[in-house]
């Protein structure tokens, strides 16, 4: 199988600072895979409700996670503080990936790379839908 292919995010939206806690280890005694996918989960809820938003209502609309990649490029440990910096794009009318960065806020050593294609859907027919106006207003402002 060859090798996901990610870059860093051309141009930071957010960034969370997020610590590695015991419950995030595996076996190995570093941070685990599912783990790092609930932090980057955890950074995408931080940037939204930064700006009024969740997962849940933008404009009535919920957001639903349809792609997700990972590159692993180096361990984190307890304690440590990762930074995630969070890149916004528009896939067509009615997606958006978000990129992410993952460093050690201390050293900028990076830990992973990874991206998330997202749509959004009306809750009542689990339909998709176009970006809501204020979430695409949202990423057109961050990106200027």
């Amino acid at each position: 199988m060859p090798r996901t292919r990610l870059k860093p995010p051309e141009r930071g939206v957010f960034t969370a600072n997020l610590e590695v806690r015991v419950t995030d280890l595996n076996y190995g005694k570093h941070l685990g895979h599912m783990e790092l996918v609930g932090l980057l989960h955890q950074g995408r809820v931080e940037f939204l409700g930064a700006h009024g938003m969740t997962e849940m209502n933008v404009e009535g609309r919920t957001l639903v996670v349809v792609d997700l990649e990972v590159s692993y490029r180096s361990e984190a440990f307890i304690g440590q503080t990762l930074a995630i910096d969070i890149g916004l794009a528009f896939e067509g009318s009615r997606g958006v990936e978000f990129t992410y960065g993952v460093r050690d806020q201390g050293t900028g050593k990076l830990v992973a790379l990874a991206r998330t294609g997202v749509v959004f859907t009306d809750p009542e027919p689990r339909a998709v839908v176009q970006v809501p106006r204020t979430f695409r207003s949202l990423v057109e402002e961050k990106l200027r």
